[in-house]
């Protein structure tokens, strides 16, 4: 077959296609705008989704940093008592628990403000510190104490993280960490 010949084949082709799309109609068309406005539907659908879905996590984080910091208030009175007559557990000690209660306190104000002033009510965790020895003074106590030292050092170190992440989220321009 000939160039020519296949070219006007095809352009053949091509009107005879053209022409049965403009008699039959056989698809219903839908105007440019109603195809928009349906995009811009679901696209805003997905976006509250999104949104949601970011909240709830950043307001798990809060949770998760104030049921930390709720567990450790009665652990850090009971360290205080343990090392009133020692130099292991510092002058800033009394300042302890007075910050965990301002953090605390914060970290409830966040999550309040976070959830538009319908601030949750959650379970707080009721830790058992009955390994945590306030009268004995021997080295298995201290180490126990230590042990209980380090782990309040972490779980600081983690609400510390989980607010970062929190603020980096919530505040614009505030991702330095």
């Amino acid at each position: 077959m000939a160039a020519g010949s296949r070219t006007s084949l095809l352009l053949a082709f091509g009107l005879l296609c053209l022409s049965w799309l403009q008699e039959g109609s056989a698809f219903p068309t839908i105007p440019l705008s109603r195809l928009f406005d349906n995009a811009m539907l679901r696209a805003r659908r997905l976006y509250q989704l999104a949104y949601d879905t970011y909240q709830e996590f950043n307001l798990e984080l809060l949770r998760i940093s104030l049921l930390l910091i709720q567990s450790w208030l009665e652990p850090v009175q009971l360290l205080r008592s343990v090392f009133a007559n020692s130099l292991v557990y510092g002058a800033s000690d009394s300042n302890v628990y007075r910050h965990l209660k301002d953090l605390e306190e914060g970290i409830q104000t966040l999550m309040w403000r976070l959830e538009d002033g319908s601030p949750r009510t959650g379970q707080i965790f009721n830790q058992s510190y009955s390994k945590f020895d306030t009268k004995s003074h021997n080295d298995d106590a201290l180490l126990k104490n230590y042990g209980l030292l380090y782990c309040f050092r972490k779980d600081m170190d983690k609400v510390e993280t989980f607010l970062r992440i929190v603020q980096c989220r919530s505040v614009e321009g505030s991702c330095g960490f």
